[in-house]
């Protein structure tokens, strides 16, 4: 079903708001996030692998150094081959989906082995730049630059779960925010490429603790293990997680793109890497993760996020996946505004909220109140605050805060007047360790609630 929506058709329009438990498709996609959020000259840089890979270097973004730029034939002629002996990747500059790209494994200055095992000579490579060059492998088969970069070398975990070619994982951003990530695991069928329509695994993760969850071969049939292969591809913990979403979101920024697809790949020495950005990630990653890509990108359409870090915390609050509390994280500091998503039946709504050690319960906003028609109880509650001494009514709440599902009665208040529309009191924030600086560019919420 999944994959029958992504094929279809989407009607929107600027003026409706789309069904949230719609599957994002590509009209909508290209219409709603790409055109509207992707300025021309971001996507041109994007869409050109050898000026991205100048920006990311310019900007101290991790990627794999660049050897060799080829801009015509006489950079390829006078191109002097004493390169790494233990390979390198020639690649096209506007290459699309891995085609024309050449990974050697081993290289003697006059003849290596590439990763299929195929032997090629000088010669072989040059020509092979010169189709490059031609447009042989670009978009629309336009006039084309090539280059070389160093080899990555697949972090020991990753070739484990695939002994051929280099696994990657795309993370796609939206507003500063991780909205979705998958691993792209090669096979002997995709012949090493990390790509889908050429037989390469899409492998979900959860984004809050970078755990796997489901796997596809051929983008729409779900499998358990590695093929030919005892490898259980779910439950799997993707290590250096949270350095990874840091760096899709500090790519994203880099890049000026507002809706990215960030590939990035561990290597043994380094680290987590960039390898590719794309202006206009594909949308087979909600199988992989049987969840709307659409739904994640209304939630923080309308968020201003100041920075990468507050974006993965974001996202590891949102958008977690319901085993994922149980499973035990290092203690988590948060900040004294996060994002609380509201539930009420069938409604979901996300908001900031203020986090207040100062208030006894938590209270909301009567608007709020209105708006989800949450439940008022017969209970009323004194409060003190800088309004004066009354009592308030109140409705009972549920709420996820920090990947955390809370059921709490909230008194009801006219906050029009302030920045938040909730603040979370004590009651409500057991086991939670809150650090009391307020970030740049946030305003302090004064209204205190001491309830008695």
């Amino acid at each position: 079903m999944v994959c029958d929506l992504l094929n279809t058709t989407d009607s929107v329009t600027s003026s409706t708001m789309a069904i949230s438990k719609d599957i994002l498709g590509m009209n909508a996609r290209n219409f709603l996030y790409i055109r509207k959020y992707n300025k021309p000259s971001a996507k041109r840089l994007a869409d050109d692998k050898l000026a991205t890979k100048k920006r990311l270097i310019k900007n101290n973004i991790a990627t794999s150094s660049l050897l060799a730029a080829f801009y015509n034939r006489k950079d390829i002629l006078t191109f002097d081959w004493n390169l790494p002996k233990d390979g390198f990747a020639l690649k096209p500059a506007r290459g699309f989906g891995g085609q024309g790209i050449l990974v050697m494994q081993s290289w003697d200055g006059e003849k290596g082995l590439s990763l299929s095992g195929k032997e090629y000579t000088v010669k072989q490579l040059q020509s092979h730049l010169f189709d490059i060059l031609d447009g042989a492998y670009s978009l629309q088969f336009l006039p084309d630059k090539a280059f070389i970069e160093e080899l990555i070398t697949p972090d020991p975990f990753f070739r484990k779960l695939a002994p051929i070619g280099l696994p990657d994982i795309r993370v796609v951003v939206f507003n500063h925010i991780p909205m979705m990530s998958y691993m792209r695991l090669p096979t002997r069928e995709s012949e090493g490429k990390a790509n889908q329509n050429a037989g390469a695994l899409g492998v979900g993760i959860d984004l809050r603790t970078g755990i796997t969850t489901y796997a596809t071969a051929h983008k729409t049939h779900f499998v358990t293990y590695m093929p030919g292969a005892k490898t259980k591809l779910r439950g799997v913990k993707i290590p250096q997680w949270d350095s990874i979403l840091l760096l899709a979101v500090k790519t994203q920024f880099i890049m000026k793109l507002g809706y990215a697809g960030v590939d990035i790949v561990v290597d043994e020495k380094h680290g987590p890497m960039v390898l590719e950005v794309n202006a206009r990630p594909g949308l087979s990653i909600q199988i992989a993760n049987k969840t709307s890509l659409r739904t994640r990108l209304e939630r923080v359409e309308d968020m201003k996020i100041l920075t990468p870090e507050r974006g993965v915390e974001l996202a590891k609050s949102l958008f977690a996946e319901e085993f994922s509390e149980k499973v035990s994280e290092q203690e988590k500091t948060l900040t004294v505004v996060e994002p609380i998503t509201i539930r009420y039946q069938g409604q979901t709504k996300t908001i900031l909220s203020k986090l207040d050690t100062g208030a006894y319960r938590s209270s909301i906003h009567e608007n709020l109140v209105r708006e989800l028609q949450l439940p008022k109880t017969s209970k009323k509650v004194y409060v003190k605050s800088a309004t004066g001494q009354h009592y308030r009514p109140t409705v009972t709440v549920s709420f996820t805060l920090a990947g955390r599902k809370i059921n709490t009665i909230a008194s009801v208040v006219d906050r029009s007047h302030l920045k938040y529309q909730m603040i979370i009191g004590r009651l409500d924030l057991k086991g939670f360790t809150i650090s009391p600086i307020i970030t740049q560019g946030e305003e302090e919420d004064v209204l205190e609630d001491v309830e008695q």
